[in-house]
């Protein structure tokens, strides 16, 4: 069947490199796809290096320093807008508005905004908010239940102005899942939900049947103890290493405090723990029998999915909204009680022990299916279809009243 085929943009402040961070990664996925379903691409980045080859996708990238905030960054934008003449932009970086005002000012597209983050990252995380952006004299005064509930109020109000920003800027806000609406509700009670709409992140493929598992336990994510908690990876290990003797624990990825962990596990002596730095994830998924993740919070984790299409079984605090609706309690993973590592090893140890985790598995890998890329390229096409002609038509009805 044929489609119509659009010329679309892609809007970014790092550089394009899908191995640096997961809206890279997101926006090379979706753009090698529309590419195959016989649309144009072109990727504007605000970021001057770092950038890799990622054709047939064209980059356009600004060479002054100072990203958005440079004049002269944001005038090659609009010419690029000029030149490239999209029927559809798609801004992964919402939340800079200096962008926004340029986008909407050159307006003659459809124009989406894409949420790449919980809403809730500050929330789940309030007491690492305190300590990066609160002065050291008043910080003290914030660690208690009124002080907490002070930081909170002013940070929803600020954050519901951003939202509500967002949403008069442009046409659609692309949100991940159904947690993400009930986050937005929190900030916004009265948004008008026409503005929403609901695409997930996707993976290239789902394997047709599980694949022979090894006895190996699996961490792969950046190595960092805000956010990821990695600092939890140790004590987990260490309360069940002892009951796994024939297990091992990979720990795939890099980050800042990749050598702490190396060395506190010499130093406690934990044996059967690999640290592989980062890697191409998809011999580890493979053999993997169980996927664990420490995360405070997460906007729309790729590795979890990522897991899960080599059917690897999850087993995830249930620490940010999306969390439960990529992961079916019981049936395509475990859901655990932030933050518990008491309860995260004992679920662990219990998975490990279960005599037929094929059964388990082959439930992750159906539910995994959800995210096919070409399942989600639809759902992006439907919207392009339904959206680009009444956006063209209006703009030409407003040149023409002009």
């Amino acid at each position: 069947m044929s489609i119509e085929s659009y010329k679309v943009m892609f809007v970014l402040t790092p550089p394009l490199h899908p191995n640096s961070g997961g809206v890279q990664m997101s926006t090379c996925k979706l753009g090698r796809h529309f590419i195959s379903m016989g649309h144009e691409v072109t990727v504007f980045s605000f970021a001057e290096k770092g950038h890799s080859n990622e054709e047939p996708m064209k980059l356009v990238h600004t060479c002054f320093p100072g990203g958005q905030k440079n004049i002269k960054n944001l005038e090659l934008l609009e010419d690029t807008l000029q030149n490239f003449k999209p029927d559809i932009v798609i801004n992964q970086m919402p939340y800079e508005h200096d962008i926004g005002e340029i986008l909407k000012a050159n307006k003659a597209y459809l124009l989406l905004a894409c949420l790449r983050n919980t809403l809730y990252s500050v929330r789940a995380n309030l007491d690492n908010y305190i300590c990066s952006v609160v002065p050291k004299p008043v910080e003290r005064w914030l660690h208690n239940p009124l002080g907490r509930q002070l930081l909170l109020l002013h940070h929803k109000r600020r954050h519901a102005k951003n939202l509500y920003r967002i949403l008069d800027t442009y046409d659609h806000f692309i949100m991940f899942g159904p947690p993400n609406v009930e986050e937005l509700r929190y900030f916004l009670p009265n948004f008008k939900k026409q503005k929403i709409k609901l695409i997930p992140n996707s993976i290239p493929s789902v394997l047709e049947k599980v694949p022979r598992k090894e006895k190996r336990l699996l961490w792969l994510g950046r190595v960092a103890c805000k956010q990821k908690q990695a600092e939890l990876i140790l004590p987990i290990w260490e309360a069940i290493n002892g009951q796994l003797p024939e297990w091992e624990l990979d720990v795939v990825g890099d980050g800042p405090d990749l050598d702490l962990l190396r060395n506190e596990a010499s130093y406690k002596k934990l044996n059967r723990i690999n640290f592989h730095g980062r890697q191409i994830p998809d011999a580890y998924y493979h053999r993997a029998a169980i996927f664990f993740m420490t995360s405070a919070f997460e906007g729309f984790p790729n590795t979890l999915i990522e897991a899960q299409s080599y059917g690897a079984i999850p087993i995830v605090f249930d620490s940010y909204p999306v969390a439960r609706w990529i992961v079916e309690e019981e049936r395509s993973g475990y859901l655990i009680k932030p933050f518990d590592v008491d309860a995260m090893a004992s679920r662990i140890l219990e998975v490990a022990q279960i005599g037929q985790r094929a059964g388990i598995a082959e439930k992750v890998l159906k539910s995994a299916r959800r995210f096919q890329v070409d399942r989600v390229g639809q759902q992006w096409q439907e919207l392009f279809d339904a959206e680009v002609p009444k956006h063209v038509a209006a703009f030409r009805s407003a040149e023409e009243a002009f």
